[in-house]
């Protein structure tokens, strides 16, 4: 029988000690991959030795197959009420059902319609709408609660809002809030891996013209205008799958339902399946165990993986799609983050501009996300005057992290208007982050625009070097002879001239550091001319060139080996 971590065991005491001093509902907050589920089936064991009712709701079949079968190896025997899984089963103690079999029970007289439950759990408890008293939870909850009124409910969610509200408080279905387990938490501990966000290439989509609606998304049909780029969206795919050479699988979340079918298309034939709303239950179960069996590589989605998938496999998620949401792009990310063996980090590549959306959140994910490389960038990074800390020359905000509070230092801002305020803002800001007082017209453009820049991958046939000049000044010069996908063949040129010292240290963090796997003995020698040709019999070619295709000549962007 599993056995509970330790902060696992401290958040359900938490919670137990909440549900027997009061009958208001509770809130148990632990983010994704902290272990929801064992959580959930130690509470419903200790309803079973108890002799008590409980009812878990959970939002999907393949969840109550999930929730149902952790709770089997926690020593449980429960009934599953699922229309979705054929199974309409009721009379044990604890019962696992979604919450459409349940009001269709409700609705007709059913028999678990009469039953008396001790405790509901809501699983993903964020999506209940406490506002709508006709909402499917809201309906389930007052039948159950009329039928026993020391009914007790416990929610759980690692996003405790709808929106930007929160569901915790006196307006709100739940009235007190335990555990709050965070996903920093989590990777701090080693029971989590770290995002590492990947500096993608090759050029993402330009969303910045898309509004957020009133429910703070995205409308299909504007993602769908911009991502109707079939070309870009090949070109991502194509660096997707080079950087998952060594890598097990990913989530790939597009814009839009045909956006979905058109990465697929994209992707090396059977290796990907798309997981959409409409997918059965069925379907979707032997998806997922292809992917947690690893035999497939690639999941492609709009929103439907987002909550309720354990595939412990995922080590990357590409985010093809925008989001307004931060709490939606961290819980995306989660899905990731779950420890597997030999798993060390989960890749985030960003094709949507998410991170820069985000770059003025204080959140412990999204400061790791800007940080500099100061190995890659080591010419291009400028000092905070502040704390200290490397930037990039184009950060707006300082990315340093002091007492896990993020610097303040802005080197380009707008002043809030608020002049009881004040307060430094991004430039790209819509509202103050302090006094949320409006900065810019809500209509004005976004000013955080990707590059539009043709990118192209093509595949090095060879590599030629050589040096040219004396002791006294030289310049070394490479050539790359590649050729694209149709076959057609050309050469991409680069060159250095290690003479000073800007030079010398441009030549290493470019080259050197890329492509001599001794570059930190050659470090120090990169101005000598006999030492530079030594390096070069040492030098390992790239099998894959991103280059910018300008109109005004080709540069390489990223080097594949």
């Amino acid at each position: 029988m599993k056995t509970l971590r330790p902060y696992q065991e401290k958040a359900v005491n938490e919670a137990w000690a909440m549900l027997k001093k009061s009958s208001a509902p509770v809130l148990f907050e632990m983010s994704v991959g902290g272990g929801k589920s064992i959580c959930i089936s130690s509470v419903l064991k200790t309803m079973v030795d108890q002799g008590k009712n409980a009812l878990c709701l959970v939002s999907s079949a393949e969840l109550v197959r999930n929730n149902s079968e952790e709770f089997k190896e926690f020593g449980g025997d429960p009934s599953i009420f699922c229309a979705s899984l054929n199974d309409k089963s009721h009379d044990k103690n604890i019962v696992f059902a979604t919450p459409q079999s349940v009001i269709n029970a409700v609705k007709s007289n059913h028999p678990l319609a009469q039953r008396k439950f001790n405790l509901i759990i809501v699983d993903e408890c964020h999506q209940i709408n406490f506002h709508n008293h006709r909402s499917i939870f809201m309906r389930i909850l007052r039948h159950y609660k009329a039928h026993y009124k020391d009914m007790r409910l416990l929610g759980f969610t690692g996003t405790p809002f709808r929106g930007e509200e929160s569901i915790v408080g006196e307006e709100a279905v739940f009235k007190s809030h335990v555990a709050n387990i965070s996903t920093s938490y989590l990777i701090e501990h080693n029971y989590l891996v770290p995002p590492v966000f990947v500096t993608t290439e090759t050029e993402g989509f330009d969303f910045s013209k898309c509004r957020p609606q009133n429910t703070g998304e995205f409308k299909g049909s504007d993602l769908q205008k911009v991502v109707d780029n079939k070309r870009l969206t090949w070109d991502i795919l194509q660096e997707v799958d080079v950087f998952m050479q060594k890598r097990n699988v990913c989530i790939v979340f597009c814009s839009t339902k045909s956006h979905c079918y058109e990465a697929f298309s994209a992707l090396p034939k059977g290796s990907a399946r798309i997981i959409l709303g409409d997918t059965k239950s069925d379907e979707r179960h032997k998806i997922l165990t292809l992917a947690r069996n690893k035999e497939i590589k690639y999941l492609v989605s709009v929103n439907c993986l987002l909550v309720g998938v354990n595939v412990p496999a995922i080590d990357c998620i590409a985010w093809l799609r925008p989001t307004s949401s931060l709490l939606l792009y961290i819980q995306g990310i989660g899905r990731g983050l779950r420890l597997n063996d030999g798993k060390q980090d989960c890749w985030v590549l960003d094709y949507a501009g998410n991170t820069s959306r985000f770059q003025d959140f204080d959140d412990p994910i999204i400061n790791e996300a800007v940080q500099p490389d100061e190995e890659i960038v080591k010419d291009y990074v400028i000092i905070c005057p502040a704390c200290s800390q490397l930037n990039t020359e184009t950060a707006r905000r300082c990315v340093g992290v002091t007492n896990d509070k993020r610097c303040d230092y802005y080197f380009e801002f707008r002043e809030c208007p608020n002049t009881s305020c004040n307060a430094q803002n991004d430039i790209a800001a819509r509202q103050c982050r302090l006094c949320e007082a409006e900065i810019i017209d809500p209509n004005a453009k976004l000013n955080i625009n990707l590059t539009k820049t043709v990118v192209k991958i093509v595949t090095v046939k060879e590599m030629l070097m050589g040096v040219s000049g004396g002791a006294y000044g030289f310049r070394v010069n490479i050539e790359y002879k590649c050729f694209d996908e149709h076959g057609k063949k050309f050469s991409v040129y680069e060159g250095y001239t290690p003479m000073s010292e800007k030079g010398k240290n441009i030549f290493y963090g470019k080259f050197v550091r890329v492509h001599c796997e001794t570059s930190s003995y050659y470090y120090p020698h990169l101005r000598n001319i006999e030492k530079v040709k030594e390096m070069l019999d040492h030098i390992t070619a790239p099998k894959l060139l991103h280059l910018n295709m300008k109109d005004d000549g080709v540069k390489i962007k990223k080097k594949l080996f």
